[in-house]
This record gives C-alpha cells, sequence and structure tokens, in this order.
C-alpha cells in the first residue's frame, strides 16, 4: 500500500491525518496468503481468503486516517477518543470478512503496510475496534496517547459539571469538548455523537 504522508497544514482541530490507498503489492500479498491458507489450513479456505482480500479492497479504497481533538476516524467511521482504552493499543490484526460490515468496526488494510495501529474501547455498552494501516506508526501512537487521555478528562469534566444536578431535557448545547466551535445534542441522559456547526443567533431545530 502507498501512503500520501501526514498532511503539513492540516484542518483545523485536525490532529493526524493520513491517506491510504491499495497498491500493486496488495495483489503479491493475496497470493501469498493465498499458497500460507492453501498448504496450512486447506484448499476449502482459500476462496474466503480471496473474498476477505476483495472487500478489504473494494471497502478501504483510498481510505483516510484521522483523529481529532474528539473522535478517531477511518472513511466515515468514528470512535470517541474518551471511549477507548489506552492499555489495548497495539498492532492491527487481520479479521474475518464479515466485520468489515459492522459499523463499530474501524479497519483499514493493516496488512499491507509496513506498519499497523490496534485498539479496542467501549461506548454506551457497545464495543469499538480500531485496526488500521499506517506508514506513520510512531506519529499516530503519540497523537492518540496525548489525545485520549486529554478527551477522557474533557469528558469527565463536563459529567462533573452535571453531578448534583437535575438533568437537561433533550437540547442542542455548547459542545463540551470543543466549546465555542460547534454544538452537540444532549439527549437527556448523555452526550450523543449527533453535532452541529454553530449557527448565527439560534440553535438547530
Amino acid at each position: 500500500m502507498s501512503t500520501v504522508a501526514p498532511t503539513a497544514r492540516p484542518e483545523p482541530g485536525v490532529l493526524y491525518e493520513e491517506n491510504l490507498r491499495a497498491s500493486p503489492r496488495s495483489w503479491v500479498w493475496l497470493a501469498a496468503a493465498m499458497a500460507v491458507t492453501f498448504f496450512a489450513i486447506g484448499p476449502v479456505i482459500v476462496p474466503f481468503t480471496v473474498l476477505a482480500w476483495l472487500i478489504n479492497v473494494a471497502r478501504y479504497s483510498q481510505s483516510t486516517v484521522r483523529v481529532d481533538a474528539d473522535r478517531v476516524w477511518v472513511g466515515r467511521r468514528s470512535a470517541r477518543l474518551a471511549a477507548l482504552d489506552l492499555s489495548t493499543l497495539g498492532r492491527a490484526s487481520n479479521t474475518w470478512p464479515w466485520r468489515s460490515f459492522n459499523a463499530r468496526y474501524l479497519g483499514a488494510n493493516p496488512i499491507w503496510t509496513r506498519d499497523s495501529v490496534g485498539m479496542r474501547g467501549v461506548d454506551g455498552g457497545r464495543t469499538y475496534w480500531v485496526s488500521v494501516g499506517t506508514n506513520h506508526r510512531e506519529r499516530l501512537v503519540a497523537v492518540l496517547e496525548r489525545a485520549i487521555p486529554a478527551a477522557r478528562a474533557r469528558a469527565e469534566s463536563a459529567a462533573s459539571a452535571y453531578a448534583g444536578m437535575s438533568l437537561p431535557p433533550p437540547a442542542w448545547h455548547d459542545d463540551p469538548w470543543r466549546p465555542g466551535m460547534q454544538l452537540r445534542w444532549w439527549d437527556g441522559t448523555q452526550w450523543t455523537t449527533y453535532t452541529a456547526p454553530r449557527p448565527d443567533g439560534s440553535a438547530p431545530s
């Protein structure tokens, strides 16, 4: 996989960004994986190996890995940084092809790059997986190691601000993780993942 280095001038609020693209080397790895599967597991599993490869190529062609102050993104999927567990930070692992259809799986071809990053987290009782390839692992890990504790501290501070108070009804409020920059929907019991730009005058309906 070839990559474009993290952008020199990322968008405001973006801490890390890397574009991943499949390259001809991807098909060399496919041939090797098919050979290993054929001799180590059995011929009947080879079609599943090919299927997994094709799904990865189709789904993650030109994926972007991005970290901002609140979330980690892989393509259009994202997970809250505050919900990720730094103790699980390690190398990514390739997975069964059907996990690619799970919206809580943030994956992008870890086998096709020189290195990778993998970690897990739980948000709202549901597990999220991050499993991404990267040619800039040290930089990505350094960003995550700074951004996750900072996001968690903001979340805890926002939660403590409501401790002992009657909870407000569902509504748009100033985003506690990005105050002054955007609005976030409060569902009456907790902050959700829904955000909106700050309006000029009135809150969105």
